[in-house]
This record gives structure tokens, C-alpha cells and sequence, in this order.
């Protein structure tokens, strides 16, 4: 299950970068500037790193941006998730910012991939529209799993997890959590994944094949039940779902796990919890 985790999170944690970006050091000791182009529209990214007692640590963040001759943003960069400890969320070479036009309104909207640290973290993205003046900020907050950028039929989205389901029915490194897609537009985020039933089914057979690997391992199933019986019920598949895990409870593999609800008291806990999530509607 460790190595299933640790891949959807190097697969989730950078965003594809769809304009040509650069990344460097400039200016005093530590300092680096990271930046964006689409079109007219250029952005600018600088912070110092510093390393001098522990662990990298990154300070004045900062964040321009302008359109042609004509600058719409020169401001730190501020969360109001994570205030004070904030680092560049690009990794493996990405940039940590790059535009995209996320509601096909023909205007670009600059994104910023930021990383508060921590073994269970926050990857964010602030979101920039730039229709606005100033540019309006918008803050998604992706947890552990971060967030990249799909199309699917033509419309850019933010495939992700459902973060509710970390620690629900069992350790971290052994929990699931089952696929969700968001839509930008400019009144808000919009959750799309059951208008995607084939990423949904793809993600339902992967907790599926997960869960046959570590049942046969004899180790802990329930979290990667519960991704796939969330994945199950997004497709209309909740009775369907119900009965193969009470037959999977009677068999008595659900109570192979460390501690929490077991066998039928798992299914019943599992179903409060899919119910008070939105899964079962």
C-alpha cells in the first residue's frame, strides 16, 4: 500500500505546465525567480532559500504579474492556509507557476503551486482571474494527494482525492481515497466526477486491484475498500457495493485490520460515512 500511495503522490503533486517557464537564481544568496508567459500575460515568481540551520526554509515570497507594459499584481505571496510556512510547489524541474485558461473563457488565469511542508501536508494552488482588476484570488486546497490538470472532452479540470478519507477506517499509509474532479469557473469550484463515469470506473478498479493485493497479503483491506465502495456508489452502484462488502464481511477478512470497526460494524460505519459525504444520493 506504501508504494500505491507514494505514486499517486509524485503523480499528484505536479501540475503539467502548459507555457514555457523558467527557474534560477538571481540577486542575493538563496534567491530564485520562477517565470510564466501566455501571450501578453507574464508572470514572476521570487523567493530566498536558505538552508543555514535545518531544513530548507523559504522567505519573502513574492508574486508579479502584468499584461504587456501594464503590471495587474505586485504582492507577497500570503495563505490563509498555512500563514508562515509556505514553500514553491514545483517539483521534479516544474515550474511552481504557469497559466492556463481554465473556464474556456479566452482570458488565461495564472496558476501558483504552493507546498506547506509537513509528513501530512497541504499542496495549495492559488488561482489568479485575470478578467478582474485587481486579479481576484481563488485558494484550493488539494491535502496530501496535491491536484494536476486534465482535459477531458475539451474542459480543463483539477483530478485529485477526496481527502475526508484519510484516518477514517484505518492508518494513513493504509487508507484510499477515491478519485474527485473540480471545475474552475469564476463563482466558485464545481465537482464534476460523476459526470466522468469512466475516470470514475478506471479509479474504481484500481482500489479494487488493491484491495485483492493486500487481501492476499492478509493485511488491512478497509481503507481501500472504502475508496472503491465510494467510486462504486458515484457510478449508481450502492446496492451492488453494500452486498459484496457484507459478503466480504462474513468472510472475515475485515477483521484482519489494527483496531477500529470490523466486519459488519465496518459496512455500517462505512455507509454513515459515504451518506454523510454526498456519495449516496
Amino acid at each position: 500500500m506504501h508504494a500505491l500511495r507514494l505514486s499517486w503522490v509524485i503523480l499528484l503533486a505536479a501540475l503539467a505546465a502548459s507555457t514555457a517557464a523558467s527557474a534560477g537564481s538571481t540577486g542575493p544568496p538563496g534567491a530564485h525567480r520562477e517565470t510564466a508567459r501566455s501571450g501578453t500575460w507574464s508572470a514572476a515568481f521570487t523567493y530566498v532559500k536558505t538552508a543555514a540551520n535545518g531544513p530548507d526554509s523559504y522567505t519573502q515570497l513574492h508574486l508579479v504579474v502584468s499584461n504587456g507594459a501594464t503590471s495587474v499584481l505586485d504582492a507577497p505571496v500570503v495563505s490563509r492556509v498555512a500563514a508562515g510556512q509556505l514553500q514553491p510547489g514545483g517539483f521534479d524541474g516544474r515550474s511552481s507557476i504557469s497559466f492556463r485558461d481554465l473556464d474556456a473563457d479566452g482570458t488565461p488565469e495564472l496558476l501558483l503551486d504552493l507546498y506547506t511542508g509537513g509528513a501530512h501536508c497541504c499542496f495549495l494552488t492559488q488561482v489568479f482571474d485575470l478578467v478582474s482588476s485587481p486579479p481576484r484570488k481563488r485558494e484550493l486546497d488539494f491535502a496530501d494527494a496535491g491536484a494536476r490538470l486534465i482535459v477531458v472532452g475539451g474542459a480543463v479540470l483539477f483530478r485529485t482525492t477526496d481527502p475526508v478519507f484519510a484516518y477514517a477506517f484505518t492508518d494513513f499509509a493504509d487508507s484510499g481515497a477515491p478519485i474527485a474532479l473540480w471545475s474552475y469557473t469564476r463563482s466558485g469550484m464545481r465537482n464534476v466526477t460523476r459526470t466522468r463515469p469512466a475516470l470514475v470506473r478506471t479509479d474504481a478498479k484500481t482500489w479494487w486491484t488493491a484491495y485483492r493485493v493486500q487481501a492476499r497479503r492478509k493485511g488491512d483491506v478497509r481503507g481501500l475498500l472504502s475508496a472503491w465502495a465510494a467510486d462504486e456508489a458515484m457510478l449508481g452502484r450502492a446496492a451492488q457495493a453494500h452486498a459484496t462488502l457484507d459478503a466480504i464481511a462474513r468472510s472475515g477478512a475485515l477483521a484482519r485490520g489494527d483496531g477500529g470497526a470490523k466486519g459488519a460494524a465496518y459496512v455500517r460505519q462505512l455507509w454513515r460515512f459515504l451518506g454523510r459525504y454526498g456519495y449516496l444520493r
